[in-house]
């Protein structure tokens, strides 16, 4: 049975998600990282041509100021979308590193994504508070689930697994995905140990990944993302999460770090899942044009619809 049972596992579709850009101000961001809302639709669809089922974003001005303005997103979803791009987008709505507020944070809800990024509870940061107070996730999960999307669960402490009965309350439904967010100050440790626990207290049925943000120490990220390869778990990489390719040797851009992980599950026998099976793993919809083609869009990388068309 247990051999069967880690069968299953090994070949489960793993989602590989490409977090683009984080909240980093401009002049913190090193060559590749993509600062402004034109190299972000760019880094957009590379990722997903390197393998990327899920794309998460943080909306930047053409300043490369980042903004929680529901517009700046839409511009960024309309525009992957116009060139025949279906992976599954997903924004966020954190508090942009304390300046925007519950209500900004809400309207995020509404700017085309078909995830948005749900934390599960307040914690120390940087020398301040991300609130999350529990009458803005009430509201914020009333909102995703009257818009039809689906929350990714952020967990940044152990507790926050707590914040499951807040979604159930206004009809959010298994499956639920949930994000484990390691190495950032105030948030969990980045431990396998600690990993494993995790994933073993989720509901029956979840789905899971990791951020693992550990800075230079790229041995103790690797290992967490392939625990999260070798249990059933999903990936998070990206310019957010890590510069560093897995040898150590600096990243040329976010779908190079993309690439790694599918060749990296390919050498482990485990199949990488496109937008389509990911969003069957998620129980998620599309919203906008998609490309008709997943596959064809994969081998080529481009399509000729359009261009971006980015204020």
């Amino acid at each position: 049975m247990l051999v069967k049972a880690q069968h299953r596992l090994e070949s489960k579709p793993l989602i590989v998600c490409a977090a683009l850009t984080g909240g980093v101000p401009p002049h913190a961001a090193g060559p590749g990282h993509p600062l402004d809302p034109g190299a972000i639709v760019e880094d957009a669809i590379a990722c997903h041509a390197a393998g990327a089922a899920i794309i998460h974003i943080h909306a930047r001005r053409a300043t490369g100021e980042t903004t929680m303005e529901p517009a700046a997103y839409a511009a960024i979803a309309a525009a992957i979308r116009r060139r025949g791009c279906d992976a599954v987008l997903d924004f966020s709505a954190g508090d942009d590193g304390g300046r925007a507020s519950h209500e900004q944070r809400l309207a995020v809800v509404e700017a085309g994504a078909e995830i948005v990024s749900f934390a599960g509870g307040s914690f120390n940061i940087g020398g301040r508070l991300y609130d999350n107070r529990p009458s803005f996730q009430e509201a914020l999960a009333s909102a995703i689930a009257h818009a039809g999307l689906r929350p990714e669960i952020e967990i940044f402490d152990s507790a926050h697994l707590q914040c499951v009965p807040r979604l159930a309350a206004v009809g959010i439904r298994p499956p639920l995905f949930f994000q484990f967010v390691m190495g950032l100050p105030g948030t969990l440790k980045p431990d396998t140990a600690l990993l494993e626990w995790l994933f073993s207290e989720l509901p029956d049925g979840s789905e899971w990944s990791v951020s693992a943000q550990t800075g230079a120490d790229i041995a103790t990220h690797v290992s967490l993302l392939e625990l999260a390869v070798r249990h059933g778990g999903h990936v998070r990489t990206g310019f957010e999460d890590v510069r560093l390719m897995n040898d150590g040797s600096p990243a040329p851009g976010n779908a190079a770090l993309v690439r790694q992980w599918v060749e990296h599950a390919a050498r482990l026998g485990r199949p990488v899942a496109s937008p389509t099976v990911a969003r069957q793993l998620l129980g998620s919809a599309p919203r906008g044009a998609g490309c008709a083609n997943d596959q064809e869009h994969r081998r080529t990388g481009h399509d000729e619809t359009g261009t971006a068309n980015i204020p």
